[in-house]
């Protein structure tokens, strides 16, 4: 079941900036206090089949031909539309983003994801997981990303977590400042923890710029 379709552009992360089409899929296991999208939390059977969802991802893709595609939720990788919809964006050779909250890899999925060379991964783990990590992503060693929102949780100790510090060694850790009532939150703490863990900052641009 998808939430929503649009295109706009990547407002977070390394593919910053990137005109993409974003397919939001319906459902999350988590229920984080700042979640954006709360719309996209529950499985709601309004949402879009996926037949109706290809028909509006076929208008889309008419009418601006995006290089890259974002599968975002919501949590995408627990929904059972998730196959067929990265199948069908693999068959047209898109580069395919999927934001995910890193709780859980599926045997198929993984397969999957791992077979396709156009495959980007932003993991992005959660303080009301304990910012867990499914051991099956450290298995991937090329186009993924480790995304961390800045709050009043995030500390030290957390990124010196054993299965965060790889990350951190290659240069892939973004720290997010926290979104909040219209503003960006934590920019100084992001700085302190940027300068002491080869970090980047990257706000959500696209709120900054009051986009979709």
């Amino acid at each position: 079941m998808i939430n929503e379709i649009f295109y706009s552009i990547q407002g977070e992360g390394f593919l910053i900036g990137t005109p993409a089409l974003f397919v939001r899929f319906q459902g999350c296991n988590l229920r984080c206090v700042w979640c954006d999208e709360k719309s996209a939390l529950d499985f709601d059977k309004t949402a879009k089949s996926y037949a109706k969802a290809l028909e509006e991802i076929e208008t889309l893709i008419t009418l601006h031909s995006p290089s890259l595609i974002v599968l975002t939720g919501g949590e995408p990788l627990l929904n059972e539309d998730f196959i067929n919809i990265f199948s069908y964006f693999k068959s047209l050779n898109k580069t395919i983003q999927i934001e995910t909250n890193a709780t859980i890899l599926k045997d198929d999925v993984e397969t999957l994801l791992k077979t396709y060379a156009k495959t980007y991964i932003t993991l992005s783990p959660k303080y009301i997981s304990n910012y867990t990590i499914d051991s099956k992503f450290l298995d991937f060693d090329k186009n993924i990303e480790l995304k961390i929102v800045v709050d009043e949780h995030l500390n030290e100790s957390i990124l010196e977590r054993e299965h965060i510090r790889p990350f951190i060694e290659k240069g892939l850790l973004i720290l997010q400042p926290l979104w909040e009532n219209g503003s960006v939150k934590f920019l100084d703490k992001a700085i302190k923890l940027a300068e002491k863990f080869n970090a980047r900052i990257i706000p959500q641009m696209h709120k900054l710029l009051g986009l979709k």
